[in-house]
């Protein structure tokens, strides 16, 4: 029951998130990125169901090559006459030379059609997580003037506009650390059954992102607290 994560029980958590940013900040763009972020909670659930299905036009090509390969082969074999000319050197050698390029560019074309799929899908997948490492970035762009030591230092014509609170800059940076959190959520559902080391690698870099700035969020949290 709990070996894997339930893509819909985290859009719920970021659609319920995004209610309660739109309850205390209404008109701040966080909002509007914590819905994108529901957005492709939402899609990875369709794209997880499409990716985790054959592509079936690629297996009739495979199976087809197979058979075709074999027919091949078996064709080849039929063809040859087994009498003493054909064990001579010369002749032995050229036939055997023409089998294995055959048997090569078969070969190839199966290894090819049977790696292909992953490809294809993997290339999916690793487009959907780009979407998400952005997210994480534009998250972290938001909370960049949210910085309690403003209050210590002398504002200047160039000084971003601070008009939050205290309690507001504190909720606030709780929001984005949760919607970094969300993030890494989503992208860990790309994992689930999925051994390509690339993808794992990806997601893993993602989580390390989310956790890192995350972490940026939650000292400045402290430090707002200790501030008067």
């Amino acid at each position: 029951m709990y070996k894997h994560l339930n893509i819909d029980k985290i859009t719920d958590v970021i659609q319920t998130l995004s209610l309660r940013i739109e309850d205390r900040f209404p008109q701040a763009d966080l909002l509007q990125v914590c819905l994108e972020l529901k957005e492709l909670a939402i899609k990875s659930k369709g794209a997880n169901l499409k990716l985790a299905k054959p592509y079936i036009l690629i297996r009739i090509a495979l199976i087809l090559l197979i058979i075709i390969a074999s027919t091949s082969i078996v064709y080849t074999l039929l063809m040859l006459k087994f009498d003493e000319s054909l064990f001579r050197v010369g002749n032995f050698i050229t036939v055997s030379e023409a089998f294995l390029n055959e048997t090569i560019t078969i070969g190839f074309a199966f290894y090819f059609l049977y790696k292909y799929e992953d490809i294809l899908k993997q290339k999916k997948i690793l487009i959907a997580l780009q979407e998400l490492r952005t997210i994480a970035h534009i998250i972290d762009l938001h909370q960049l003037t949210k910085d309690p030591t403003h209050i210590l230092a002398e504002k200047t014509k160039n000084s971003p506009k601070r008009e939050f609170t205290k309690a507001e800059v504190n909720r606030y940076l709780i929001y984005c650390s949760e919607m970094l959190s969300l993030t890494s959520k989503v992208a860990a559902t790309y994992a689930f059954n999925n051994k390509d080391e690339m993808i794992l690698n990806t997601i893993h870099d993602i989580e390390v992102l989310c956790s890192t700035l995350s972490s940026k969020m939650v000292q400045k949290i402290d430090m707002n607290k200790v501030l008067k």
